[in-house]
């Protein structure tokens, strides 16, 4: 489930869930954006140009999140479009906004978006 809640959180940018889902899944969205993030100056380099180790860092890392993000278009969403806008922000990639209950049982349901600005 926490797999398919990455995968659906990198594809669309933000999420519907309860609130409890939504506060364990940033801890895993939150570890996986930063893999990406680490590798995104190798990322960002021209393939040509890269060093043995920066490949081997850059396949390490693609693995390494690929565990938790099913799908290639969103495995490589995260490395080329969601990791460089993000690099410069220290932590908190993610943001939960309560929304109210639910209507057909009431359980308290938020928003988990992936921060793009500063």
């Amino acid at each position: 489930m926490w797999r398919n809640m990455v995968t659906s959180l990198i594809e669309h940018g933000r999420i519907r869930t309860t609130e409890a889902k939504a506060k364990e899944l940033r801890g895993f969205a939150e570890k996986t954006i930063t893999k990406a993030i680490r590798v995104a100056d190798i990322v960002a380099k021209d393939a040509d140009a890269r060093s043995t180790e920066e490949k081997t860092r850059l396949v390490h890392a693609v693995r390494v999140a690929g565990r938790m993000v099913r799908g290639r278009d969103q495995l490589h969403k995260l490395f080329h479009e969601v990791a460089p806008q993000l690099t410069s922000r220290p932590g908190g990639y993610t943001r939960i906004t309560k929304v109210g209950p639910r209507p057909g049982d009431a359980a308290p349901m938020a928003y988990v978006e992936i921060i793009f600005g500063n």
